[in-house]
């Protein structure tokens, strides 16, 4: 049994590739479910804790408490908007549920130049995918009280 693995971890080193048995075992933990528009319309979700990430000391303890609200409302908002027939719980451990992460990095700073980022991780049985965009702080300005609506639209859209 110690030579299979030490000519395993020796081939991994040399660059060579993996035991087929490695292949299958990465395999199936990186398996995306088969997310189509019509599994993703008749999906139960729930939308776990929004994150601040990057540097969310530029919001003052206000800004931050009604951004991370923002984030999970309008993301159940814009996921409505997109699969209207798509249902919503508060338990994480529902069988079958999509897991739903709204995740904001605040820039360093709040300059006109700088950017938001976005993103999304949606999780089921194992399998994540992340849908991201980038949005400038002069963008975010314009779009207000509306900035988190306006955010996780764009990024539902991209969904299939």
């Amino acid at each position: 049994m110690k030579k299979p693995v030490f000519l395993s971890l020796t081939l991994l080193a040399l660059g060579g590739p993996p035991p087929a048995s490695a292949q299958i075992q990465a395999a199936q933990t990186t398996a995306q479910p088969a997310w189509t528009h019509a599994t993703l319309q008749a999906a139960t979700y729930v939308v776990l804790a929004p994150a601040l990430e990057g540097n969310p000391a530029t919001l003052s303890a206000d800004q931050q408490k009604s951004v991370l609200s923002a984030m999970g409302r309008d993301l159940q908002g814009a996921v409505l908007r997109r699969y209207p027939k798509a249902r919503f719980v508060t338990d994480a451990g529902t069988p079958g549920v999509i897991t739903l992460r709204p995740v904001l990095t605040v820039p360093g700073s709040l300059l006109p130049w700088n950017s938001f980022q976005a993103r999304v991780e949606l999780g089921q049985n194992g399998g994540n995918t992340v849908v991201k965009d980038t949005f400038g702080v002069l963008e975010i300005y314009q779009h207000q009280a509306d900035a988190a609506n306006y955010l996780f639209d764009r990024l539902v859209s991209r969904l299939p």
